[in-house]
C-alpha cells in the first residue's frame, strides 16, 4: 500500500495527553506551504497513492485546508483526515469536509470522549457515516478504561480502531494477554494492514474492533510531507529534502528505502497458520478453517470467498471433497423460505471452529513474548 501522510499545520488547539508532536513542532502555528504539494503532483506524473492521510496537530486550522484536501485527491485514491475528539466545533465546517473520505477521531481518554460527544453528533448529523474511532494503545493505557472508550464507540456505531501515536511501535503484546482471558472476546482474521501497521480483527461482543499489532514493513511505501514542506519517508527517517530541492529521484528513494520504524521493533507479525489432522491422516487445512470463521460471521459461501479473495466454485469443490473423506458435512446451504440464500454451519463445524479460535489465539499471544 502506497501512503501519503501530511501534517498541514503545527498549531492546535487541543490539549491531548502525551501528544508526540508538540515537543517537535511547539505547536507555535508553522502551517505547510501549497507550493509544496504542487511541487509532488509535478514529479508524480500518472502515479497514485491508495491513501492519503491529514495527521495531527489539528489540520484543519490551516487556513487553505479545503485546497489541500483537493490537491491530494487528485493523487490519492482515498483521504482519510485525522482529528482530536476535543477539537472545535468552529472548525468543522462541511464544506472543509466534503473532500475527504474517512474522518478519524483521535481519543486518548474517556474523559476526552465523554466531553466531546458534541463533536460526535455533530459530525453524525451532517451525514458523515464514515466515522472513525481511533483509540491509542500505549503503555500507560488503562485496561478498564479502554474497554469503557470502546462500548461508549460502539454506542454511537463507530468504527473502532485500537493503535498507537502514528510513527511508534503498537503495544500489542500485553493489550493481546488480557483480552483473551476476558469473556465475550474473539480474535478474528488477520485484517492485513491498515494505515502504517499489520492489523487483525477482534470482536468484543461481536463488535468488530482492529488492532494495530506491528509497522507493516514489508513492501513499506510511505511519504510524509511535514508543516515546514520537507519530504522523508517519515519523521523518523534521516534523509529529508525541502520541497524547494526535491527531485524526482529524491520522491522515489523515499519511498523505496526501508521502514525506520521497523528497524526498532520485533519483526514478528502475527500471521498463524493452523490446521487439523484426523487420525485417519484427513488434514483440515487452515484456509478451509477460515472460510468456515468467515462463514458463521456472514452466513454466506460466496461472501465469504469475496471476503478472503478466491474462488467460489474451487472452495466449494474443496469443501465437498473434505466433507466426504471425512464422512460428515461441514455447512448447510438453505435455498428456501424465510433463511433463503444462507449458509450456514453444521454442529461439527462449530465444535471444530471453536477449537481453531483457541488453538490460534493461544499462538497469537505466544508470538509477542518473545
Amino acid at each position: 500500500m502506497n501512503i501519503l501522510a501530511v501534517q498541514p499545520s503545527s498549531k492546535c488547539d487541543s490539549n491531548c495527553l502525551a501528544c508526540p508532536w508538540k515537543e517537535k513542532f511547539s505547536c507555535v502555528g508553522v502551517m505547510l506551504p501549497l507550493e509544496a504539494l504542487e511541487v509532488l503532483t509535478s514529479n508524480l506524473e500518472d502515479f497514485k497513492f491508495d491513501e492519503g492521510v491529514l495527521i495531527c496537530p489539528n489540520p484543519l486550522l490551516h487556513p487553505k485546508i479545503d485546497v489541500i484536501t483537493r490537491e491530494m485527491g487528485k493523487f490519492c485514491r482515498n483521504i482519510t483526515l485525522f482529528l482530536p475528539v476535543s477539537v472545535s466545533r468552529s472548525f468543522l465546517h462541511k464544506t472543509f469536509l466534503e473532500n475527504v473520505d474517512f474522518i478519524s477521531l483521535i481519543i486518548h481518554t474517556y474523559k476526552d470522549l465523554k466531553s466531546s460527544l458534541q463533536i460526535v453528533k455533530m459530525l453524525l448529523s451532517q451525514g458523515i457515516d464514515n466515522l472513525e474511532a481511533y483509540i491509542l494503545l500505549d503503555s500507560n493505557s488503562d485496561f478498564a478504561e479502554l474497554f469503557s472508550i470502546i462500548d461508549l464507540c460502539k454506542s454511537y456505531g463507530l468504527k473502532i480502531i485500537l493503535g498507537p501515536s502514528f510513527y511508534t511501535s503498537p503495544y500489542t503484546d500485553k493489550f493481546l494477554e488480557k483480552i483473551v482471558k476476558k469473556e465475550n472476546v474473539e480474535i478474528g482474521l488477520h485484517y492485513g494492514r491498515k494505515y502504517f501497521y499489520n492489523a487483525i480483527k477482534i470482536f468484543i461482543d461481536n463488535y468488530p474492533v482492529t488492532l494495530l499489532t506491528s509497522p507493516s514493513a514489508e513492501n513499506c511505501r510511505t511519504l510524509y510531507l511535514n508543516p515546514y514542506g520537507n519530504f522523508s519517508k517519515c519523521p523518523l527517517s534521516k534523509f529529508e529534502v525541502n520541497y524547494k530541492r526535491i527531485t524526482r529521484e529524491d520522491l522515489r528513494k523515499m519511498l523505496f528505502s526501508p521502514c525506520p520504524v521497523s528497524q526498532k521493533v520485533i519483526r514478528l507479525s502475527p500471521k498463524i497458520q493452523v490446521s487439523f489432522v484426523t487420525k485417519e491422516g484427513v488434514e483440515i487445512p487452515g484456509e478451509v478453517l477460515e472460510l468456515l470463521e468467515l462463514i458463521s460471521q456472514i452466513n454466506s459461501f460466496r461472501g465469504a470467498c469475496k471476503v478472503l479473495g478466491v474462488s467460489p466454485s474451487t472452495y466449494w469443490e474443496k469443501i465437498k471433497s473434505l466433507e466426504e473423506k471425512l464422512d460428515i458435512s461441514l455447512i448447510i446451504s438453505v435455498r428456501g423460505g424465510r433463511k433463503k440464500g444462507i449458509t450456514i454451519l453444521t454442529d461439527f463445524a462449530k465444535d471444530l471452529l471453536k477449537e481453531y479460535k483457541e488453538i490460534r489465539e493461544r499462538a497469537i499471544v505466544s508470538l509477542y513474548e518473545y
